[in-house]
């Protein structure tokens, strides 16, 4: 099973190659101390970045990602890479579904599915990134239908990580009000506990310092509204702010049981 807390970065096309030969080190040098290490840690950079990554935080006992994969397998796919490569090269993680992939890329819902199950079907656990496309729509319903849309065939018991990020919130200056996401969070896991798998539910979307004790204090008594960590993408390039998030993270988690 995925650790019980996951604090992540995707580093998008930000990282150049001198950062990422730096920041698994750095983070790993942050953490040294500390009782958890480098455990649920996890960093999803670009293609040619994630062997360098593999081997500094994968081999330091945190976790490596994609940012994308073919929804074809193994064959005559110029350009493509396949779950199965990113499986044998040591990865955990394939992302699928992100707002920028299909807005930018035009990604529709049977190329983010296809995506889904060959990640599961190389053994990886998906991050599909989740919620609603307008500010004031129902997360409920946007998510209910990526569910359906998105994980249909999806393997019984398979591990998923969901990321819930309302596309309206990602690149803003701050992240969705924190009354809003724990709201949003005890949704969605209400909707994939209905599902057979094995799923940890974070948070993204414009996630930063401070983002994560805001969204247990407004979650209150509603364990089920905080999420079990953090998906950072420009924020946690930057290595400073990736170690004081996984403190705040540790701290919060360790305070409410988790």
């Amino acid at each position: 099973m995925l650790p019980a807390t996951l604090i992540g970065c995707s580093s998008k096309s930000y990282f150049t190659v001198d950062q990422a030969r730096q920041w698994g080190p750095r983070v790993l040098d942050g953490v040294a101390g500390s009782t958890e290490g480098a455990t649920g840690l996890f960093c999803c950079p670009s293609f040619p970045l994630i062997p360098m990554l593999l081997e500094t935080l994968g081999a330091g006992g945190g976790l490596v990602g994609s940012q994308d994969v073919s929804p074809y397998p193994p064959g005559a796919y110029t350009g493509e890479v396949s779950a199965q490569v990113l499986a044998d090269l040591g990865c955990r993680f394939v992302m699928a579904g992100h707002p920028e992939r299909r807005r930018l890329f035009g990604e529709d819902d049977d190329t983010v599915h296809r995506k889904v199950l060959a990640t599961a079907e190389a053994g990886l656990a998906p991050i599909i990134v989740v919620g609603e496309d307008v500010e004031g729509a129902s997360a409920a319903d946007a998510v209910s239908g990526q569910f359906d849309r998105w994980l249909d065939g999806f393997p019984a018991g398979g591990e998923i990580l969901v990321a819930y990020e309302p596309a309206w919130a990602i690149g803003r200056p701050q992240p969705a009000p924190p009354s809003h996401v724990a709201e949003s969070i005890a949704i969605v896991r209400d909707l994939i506990g209905q599902r057979d798998a094995r799923a940890r539910v974070v948070y993204g979307g414009s996630a930063q310092p401070g983002t994560y004790g805001d969204v247990a204090r407004a979650a209150g008594d509603t364990v089920a509204g905080v999420p079990d960590g953090l998906f950072m993408a420009r924020f946690g390039v930057d290595v400073d702010n990736f170690l004081s998030i996984v403190r705040e993270v540790r701290g919060v988690a360790a305070q409410i049981g988790r």
